[in-house]
């Protein structure tokens, strides 16, 4: 018989040792069939599953206070245990596959964009804006909140579990503030921040695992490469929103803003064409392997018009 517990909950020495007696009273009830092993065993059972059952409640009840403040997480705690990830399904698909198809894709789609180039004339230029030629440098006490803000999600390229990180960052916060300040002021990122886990995933549950284009990429980044992120995040974003220039319809990536926020301004603006009986025509465009995918002179050159330069 094997006794099976949630590798979450089996952390405990109380429940490892208690686990480790149950399977011995099992060998020795079924080596030696006596009544008295067989009620030693049951017995062991009976309070294995008792304790079992208190590490569930504290693991839970531990999991829903860490949580109560912060409705994102609450919200992804109950989707995991109300559709609890199903098992990888089985394919004879490689990596070399998947690097192929997902290489010849974005390289498909660069080629329709080489086809088409935009103009560097058509961005809106904000002379009268203060440039960002340089990103400031960040205090460790910024970098530390940043740390313990983050959800803790591991990727195989951490050295160490991003929680146990969260943990002693006050005794090495000296040396990531090092870290991330000198990737600042150079303007450069780490080359070991730049690798990544890439995994591919199924986009629904019921598509064919066999065909390759039913998966979706999700890339993984280190702990620490997602705090650099961050940093240059908030910097950007008030340079942005201090000098006004946010696009006024973005939702995404925008502070207080969300995707219930745009759905109520578009309701709200055919509500209005409506009231002055006039037609409205909604289009909606999905883009494909949108960050794969980006130009990136397109890109600076937008920076460039927002006044962002330099090594920022």
């Amino acid at each position: 018989m094997a006794v099976v517990v949630n590798q979450g909950l089996d952390r405990s020495d109380v429940l490892r040792n208690n686990r480790r007696e149950l399977q011995s009273a099992v060998r020795k009830w079924k080596k030696s069939k006596l009544d008295t092993d067989l009620i030693a065993y049951r017995t062991l059972l009976s309070k294995f599953s008792l304790d079992v059952t208190s590490a569930k409640t504290s693991f839970y009840k531990e999991k829903l206070e860490t949580s109560a403040q912060d409705p994102r997480k609450l919200h992804i705690f109950f989707l995991s245990l109300l559709n609890p990830l199903a098992p990888p399904f089985p394919s004879s698909l490689t990596a070399e596959d998947f690097t192929t198809f997902y290489t010849e894709k974005t390289e498909r789609i660069c080629q329709t964009f080489m086809s088409h180039p935009i103009s560097p004339t058509s961005h809106i230029q904000h002379s009268a804006t203060p440039s960002l030629a340089q990103l400031s440098t960040v205090a460790a006490e910024e970098v530390l909140q940043i740390i313990r803000s983050c959800n803790p999600t591991t990727c195989p390229l951490d050295p160490i579990p991003s929680a146990m990180l969260q943990t002693i960052s006050p005794d090495i916060l000296p040396f990531i503030t090092t870290v991330i300040n000198g990737s600042l002021t150079s303007g450069h990122v780490p080359t070991v921040f730049k690798k990544a886990r890439v995994i591919p995933i199924l986009k629904k549950p019921a598509l064919d695992p066999s065909d390759i284009s039913n998966y979706r990429p999700v890339l993984l980044l280190s702990f620490l490469s997602k705090i650099l992120e961050r940093v240059v995040y908030n910097q950007l974003s008030d340079y942005l929103m201090q000098n006004n220039l946010h696009d006024p319809n973005q939702s995404g990536f925008k502070a207080a803003h969300s995707t219930e926020i745009a759905l109520l301004a578009v309701t709200e603006k055919l509500h209005a064409a409506r009231s002055a009986k006039l037609s409205s025509v909604l289009i909606l465009l999905d883009l494909s392997t949108t960050f794969d995918t980006v130009n990136h002179k397109t890109l600076l050159s937008t920076l460039r018009s927002l006044e962002i330069c330099g090594t920022a």
